[in-house]
């Protein structure tokens, strides 16, 4: 599922080869998954967070620190960000956006509002506003296990006093905030639901109780998951990022899967496990890429009847490619040393005993 999250925006962003945004057939094929691409991507970020957090030992639950939360997801994502974000500086350094003080901003994730999209921030990097929400709840999740197993009741404050309640107390202040104020946008965005929908799906998955009675209900239910998703997709209906749009329908179909795969263990193949694997690399470096293959364009004059689909078949192998190598080397490499290197540090310090939780008895 990550691996279609990550092409659906690629080749949304390929499209620009195939003519004019909003006009163009790559518009009517790849906006819509690449909105899909982006709410499956943190539906699936607050799975990832529940079950990397939480842990079964014997009739125990067992909660990871929270600074080893936090350390662990942080290594896991900055260094890959972080050095595409340089790289995209100094491609458009002469564009009149970037500038050092955009830069510094999007290195430390502080979000840059954008006038014509307010939940959509504008970092160096155009895709990285996604990150910016995605650091934004690890940083709330990390207090949130202060908690213990009880996270999930402040998280559900959270939701209620940021998210849920000032839409229909106060409108205008909240609108009139969100535009003055990027952080406020972010800190009161719908879109935090997302995370907080993956989460309780991870807690399913997690019950022995919740799980397909047989393996024929369950491969029944996996074929109709995708039905509410694709009928968005080609009725071009609700189209729009968070649970309001494509989120539900994208939630149920994770719920589906993951319970189904109790029962079916699903297995998706060798290529798509590796592009699933290697799909931050591919949503991360892909601007990149697109930059190389506009260039080379021009520079070769690639023309011919298919000269667009050719670009968007160049830029997909070539973003795969350069992504095997950012994954080998950055995310597998320094990201591991870096994380290895803070936990290790971290063991030579004053260490806070684990939270367990008993079982209650029945």
């Amino acid at each position: 599922m990550r691996a279609v999250a990550a092409l659906g925006v690629l080749l949304w962003h390929a499209a620009i080869f195939l003519g004019p945004a909003g006009q163009s057939l790559g518009t009517k094929l790849f906006h819509a998954p690449s909105v899909i691409g982006v709410d499956l991507f943190f539906l699936i970020c607050g799975f990832v967070i529940f079950l990397s957090s939480t842990k079964k030992v014997g009739g125990n639950t067992t909660i990871v620190s929270p600074i080893t939360f936090l350390v662990k997801r942080l290594a896991r994502i900055c260094p890959l960000y972080m050095l595409c974000t340089i790289v995209i500086f100094v491609i458009e350094r002469s564009a009149e956006r970037q500038t050092g003080l955009l830069l510094l901003r999007s290195l430390s994730f502080l979000p840059v509002q954008n006038a014509d999209y307010p939940n959509i921030f504008s970092p160096t990097m155009t895709v990285g506003w996604s990150i910016n929400y995605e650091v934004y709840f690890y940083l709330l999740f990390s207090v949130a296990l202060f908690c213990g197993l009880k996270f999930w009741k402040l998280l559900s404050i959270w939701a209620a006093a940021a998210i849920l309640l000032p839409p229909l107390l106060a409108p205008e202040l909240l609108s009139s905030l969100t535009l003055r104020s990027a952080i406020a946008a972010i800190v009161t965005s719908p879109l935090n639901l997302l995370f907080l929908a993956g989460i309780a799906i991870g807690m399913l998955y997690r019950c022995p109780a919740i799980r397909f009675p047989s393996p024929r209900l369950a491969l029944l239910a996996v074929f109709i998951a995708p039905l509410p998703v694709l009928y968005q997709y080609l009725a071009n209906a609700g189209i729009a990022h968070g649970l309001s749009g494509v989120g539900t329908s994208l939630a149920f179909l994770l719920t589906i899967v993951v319970i189904a795969d109790k029962t079916l263990h699903i297995r998706c193949g060798r290529i798509l496990g590796y592009l699933g694997d290697i799909s931050y690399s591919i949503y991360l470096t892909h601007p990149i890429v697109m930059w190389g293959v506009m260039w080379a364009n021009e520079r070769y004059a690639w023309g011919s009847p298919l000269q667009g689909w050719f670009c968007v078949g160049v830029t997909v192998l070539a973003t795969v490619a350069v992504s095997s190598l950012t994954y080998r080397f950055i995310e597998m490499g320094l990201s591991v040393q870096i994380r290895d290197w803070a936990l290790a540090y971290r063991t030579r310090q004053p260490q806070d005993v684990p939270l367990l939780i008993p079982r209650k008895a029945s």
